[in-house]
């Protein structure tokens, strides 16, 4: 029995160590966050594809302010198809679009919001109770690495946190190093990178908590020693219950001889 508890004793120290290195935010009781995000501050670049839907309540008023099918010749188009499919707004190198009848318009650097308002107010006059939906049509993430379902990933609200992302990848797998984990982002011509150590809760307090268009994760390997020591984590757990089950029995078994 005292052999039983002694193994017992052994297995729960080393399971304790590999649930230090897999569990995340492990000093989230101990620290005081700081930071309140109240925006995303997602904004516009050159080569991002813009959705920009004016509604009213007179829809031939609205008509000439939403580019679709219909208000394209069909002479470069051809025929057939969904004549009233919305089309997107390229954002060109100088960071413009070309709006109907207000002509060009730069809108990088503006967020969707942003560029909403303004439209409000050119057309607020001219259309009677309007209202303006715009969205980043190719917003996308990447998250790659040691992730159960790497890939690229649709944002379709133009918001997504660090967190949302590694779970739409199906979260880190245990051969995942969460002490080096990094943000590869694309913003003014430069490559910025950032890392995270996700046992810790600094992503939580971080600028880079929300991500931009085209951001990418990535999640790198551990050491093949320590990958074999996560991936039996879940056996020695299994023998330390199976064990303390034992030395129950055992004890249960002496007291009823006695």
């Amino acid at each position: 029995m005292f052999v039983i508890l002694g193994l017992c004793v052994s297995i729960s120290f080393t399971s304790c160590n590999s649930w230090r290195e897999v569990v995340y935010f492990q000093d989230l009781d101990s620290v005081q966050l700081h930071n309140k995000i109240t925006e995303t501050n997602v904004r516009i670049r050159p080569g991002d594809q813009l959705t920009i839907m004016i509604f009213g309540a007179d829809k031939y008023l609205i008509m000439p302010y939403n580019q679709t099918l219909n208000s394209v010749s069909e002479n470069s188009l051809g025929s057939g198809g969904d004549r009233d499919a919305q089309l997107p707004y390229d954002v060109d190198e100088n960071g413009d679009i070309v709006f109907p009848v207000l002509g060009k318009m730069h809108v990088a650097g503006m967020t969707c919001n942003d560029l909403s308002r303004y439209l409000h107010n050119r057309l607020d006059e001219t259309i009677k109770d309007m209202t303006c939906f715009v969205c980043i049509e190719n917003f996308r993430v990447n998250v790659m690495g040691e992730v159960m379902n790497p890939g690229s990933f649709a944002i379709k609200n133009n918001s997504v946190t660090f967190l949302e992302a590694l779970s739409m990848a199906g979260d880190m797998k245990l051969t995942g190093d969460r002490h080096k984990v990094q943000l590869i982002r694309f913003e003014d011509g430069q490559v910025k990178h950032y890392n995270f150590d996700m046992t810790k809760s600094d992503i939580l307090d971080s600028k880079q908590m929300y991500l931009q268009q085209n951001d990418v994760i990535y999640v790198p390997p551990i050491s093949a020693k320590a990958a074999n020591e996560r991936s039996n984590a879940s056996t020695r757990s299994w023998i330390l219950s199976g064990l303390a089950t034992l030395a129950s029995l055992v004890s249960l078994v002496i007291a009823l001889t006695k």
